[in-house]
Parts: C-alpha cells; structure tokens; sequence
C-alpha cells in the first residue's frame, strides 16, 4: 500500500477525524458527544493545514 505524503495525509487525517466527530456527536452524544465536538475541531485544522499545504504546493510548481 502506498503511504500518504505531504498534504494528503493532512487531508486524509482532517476528513477522517471530521467524520468520526459527526459519528461521535450524532449517535453517541449521551456518553461521547462532547468528544465529538473536539474530534470536528481538530479535524477542521488538520483540513485547514493540508488544503494550506496544498496551495504552497501548487505555487511552487507553477514557478
């Protein structure tokens, strides 16, 4: 299997934690949901990270 580098697996990451955030507050919420919120929010920053990763990218290659 291939191994995620660079932005991706900030991407990756970031999608992944949003998604057990949602998990985690919807179905969850009596015994986990304020974990979920947590999970969104570094989620979202490691989505802001990696899409920051991929802009600096892209403007290196273009030069």
């Amino acid at each position: 299997m291939e191994k995620l580098k660079g932005y991706r697996r900030s991407l990756f990451l970031g999608i992944v934690l949003i998604a057990l955030g949602i998990t985690f507050t919807t179905t969850l919420k009596d015994s986990v949901g304020s974990i979920g919120i947590v999970f969104v929010a570094v989620g979202g920053f490691f989505f802001i990270v990696g899409m920051s990763k991929k802009r600096k990218k892209d403007e290196q290659k273009n030069k």
